[in-house]
């Protein structure tokens, strides 16, 4: 600055020794534990690290898959050249699995929304004894009725095996209608969907009545406060927030109805299990690539689906719903976490973990 400056003349000069004045800095704030806006931390790198290796994860696993596949082939256990030569014939027998289980969860979804709401607000015994008002005095004439047979039926599906109910389905329909086709699709065809739609049914309906009660009942008292009706609670609250929170089981459960739909092949229908098993395994005799193939079309259809949904559901996620369990990294599940070592931090950690949300700590 000049000796002329306004600022020494108010001010005075600096002392000899000291650094001239700066201007503050405008640039983008330092984050945390970056000193002067410098390289991050080693904590916060390492932390950068854990949370955005899932990627890298996934990569590996599928690279040592496919390196393990071709080490396998190349020792002469299957042969490759076989399997990408004969693995666009099961295109067809995997669409008609798709079918299957994709008709069977859609036509169930209904059906199993009704038996969840039922599960869901069990009747009471004052609804037995009758209650003064007019909207709940006859009540218990179809409640008790209504959540017997859903809880039966649950159950039921849930409590015999798939081969058992598919056999009570095909011999009730074919002593009934021994032949028929409709829509290009002959009795057995039928048996195998009504079978597989009975069986999802059942276990979709507890998806929906475990997502049902999993809503807070702070926020139902919440709308009741609001002057809103049981209705307009169940619509705008309760709803809404049961959807997202049974994204990922009932993607589950597609899941595990389609890996069920294997049983089909036992009443002759050609899904992708009668093709690998027939085809490829009995007439032309290679039964270790037949179902290596299988394995194939599984895992590219399990796996992706399972990780595009978990990807769009942790998108999309309302902030505070639901207990979303952290990704932990593998070396703290097999070491565990280092216990603090900053001054006054020697009380006992803890033992509340992602897995026991509601264990108090011991």
């Amino acid at each position: 600055m000049d000796a002329g400056d306004p600022l020494i003349e108010a001010v005075g000069p600096p002392p000899p020794g000291d650094a001239p004045p700066t201007r503050r800095s405008t640039g983008p704030v330092p984050l945390p534990g970056t000193p002067h806006g410098g390289p991050p931390s080693a904590s916060r790198r390492r932390e950068f690290d854990w949370k955005h290796s899932s990627a890298l994860y996934i990569g590996i696993g599928v690279s040592g898959a496919l390196a393990f596949f071709f080490a396998l082939g190349g020792l002469g256990y299957y042969n490759i050249p076989f399997i990408i030569q004969n693995l666009p014939s099961g295109y067809g027998p995997l669409e008609l699995s798709l079918e299957f289980t994709t008709f069977s969860f859609v036509g169930g979804l209904a059906p199993a929304f009704a038996l969840g709401l039922l599960r869901a607000h069990p009747p009471k015994l004052s609804d037995l004894k009758g209650r003064k008002n007019r909207r709940g005095r006859f009540s218990f004439i179809w409640r008790w009725p209504a959540y017997a047979f859903a809880t039966g039926y649950v159950a039921t599906v849930r409590g015999t095996p798939f081969l058992v109910q598919m056999f009570i389905v095909t011999l009730a329909v074919t002593v009934v209608y021994p032949t028929f086709t409709l829509w290009g699709w002959n009795q057995f065809y039928w048996c195998g969907l009504l079978a597989l739609f009975i069986n999802t049914t059942g276990y979709q309906g507890e998806v929906f009545r475990g997502g049902i009660q999993s809503v807070e009942a702070g926020q139902i008292e919440g709308g009741k406060a609001m002057g809103f009706s049981r209705v307009q609670i169940f619509f705008r609250v309760t709803l809404p927030q049961t959807f997202r929170l049974i994204t990922l089981p009932l993607t589950n459960e597609w899941i595990s109805n389609f890996k069920t739909a294997t049983i089909l092949s036992y009443i002759s229908i050609f899904e992708v299990y009668f093709w690998s098993k027939n085809t490829i395994a009995i007439q032309d005799v290679h039964p270790i690539e037949a179902f290596v193939m299988l394995t194939i079309f599984y895992l590219l259809i399990n796996v992706t689906l399972s990780r595009v949904v978990t990807y769009i559901e942790k998108v999309r996620r309302i902030p505070g719903l639901g207990t979303p369990v952290p990704e932990i990294a593998y070396s703290k599940r097999i070491l565990g976490s280092r216990r603090p070592t900053t001054p006054g931090a020697g009380a006992a950690p803890s033992t509340r973990t992602a897995s026991e949300p509601g264990r108090a700590p011991e």
